[in-house]
């Protein structure tokens, strides 16, 4: 009977012990979900702290939209060019001319920009800019426009007719034709005249009778041209 009391005392002993480390047990994993995410967010930021780092949820990085430049000719004889486009509000602007830094603007509450007399050099030119703040945070390139810049006037050979020909019979009609400069248009008297890839061009032109000044105009992209004039009398 004694040997059956404290058996029965050590089994109420040993599920008493049980009961409490389950109870334990379930008080942990409840604390650790409660608490345990903060405790390991704040040893984190305690290690970042003590390397000098911060979170990159806490970093501050400020992103700077590109200028969006208009579209410029892309040849002129102008020996200066205004460019125009959108930033911005606020940035400053900073417009380069062949990979140069030319001019330096606050860009306008609304947006939009214009930059006059910009000097360009003749042949192939670039222009591009970028905007930046106070705390020099940079854009990056906006779109790179090419312009050329050509001044002398195209080249401009006229065959057919020549000078103080005269044109007799029924056929009222003459043979305009030469050689232009190529990428140029050609007018006869204003009536455009298709021109060929390598330049030639030829052109059928109806004459009224007596005298007939042909002018023949030759202008390239850039707009500048040549004249030629031609005089032509026609006799029944």
């Amino acid at each position: 009977m004694a040997f059956s009391r404290i058996k029965r005392y050590e089994e109420r002993k040993l599920r008493s012990r049980l009961i409490l480390t389950i109870i334990g047990s379930i008080a942990i994993v409840g604390f650790l979900l409660v608490f345990g995410l903060k405790i390991l967010v704040g040893f984190s930021l305690f290690v970042d702290t003590i390397r000098g780092t911060t979170p990159a949820s806490q970093q501050q990085s400020a992103l700077i939209l590109p200028p969006v430049l208009d579209p410029l000719p892309v040849a002129t004889n102008s020996a200066t060019l205004t460019v125009s486009g959108s930033a911005t509000p606020g940035l400053i602007l900073l417009v380069y001319v062949n990979e140069e830094e030319t001019k330096k603007l606050t860009v306008p509450a609304d947006g939009r920009f214009s930059v006059p007399s910009l000097r360009v050099i003749d042949g192939a030119n670039t222009i591009s800019a970028k905007a930046t703040d106070e705390k020099q945070n940079m854009s990056d390139l906006s779109n790179v426009l090419t312009v050329t810049i050509k001044r002398s006037p195209p080249a401009l050979e006229v065959t057919s007719p020549a000078s103080n020909a005269t044109i007799t019979g029924d056929q009222n009609k003459v043979d305009v034709s030469g050689k232009a400069e190529e990428e140029s248009s050609v007018t006869v008297n204003d009536r455009f005249v298709v021109v060929h890839a390598d330049g030639s061009f030829s052109y059928s032109y109806p004459l009224n009778e007596g005298d007939n000044v042909l002018k023949i105009v030759a202008t390239d992209a850039a707009g500048n041209q040549t004249i030629v004039e031609r005089k032509v009398t026609y006799q029944k």
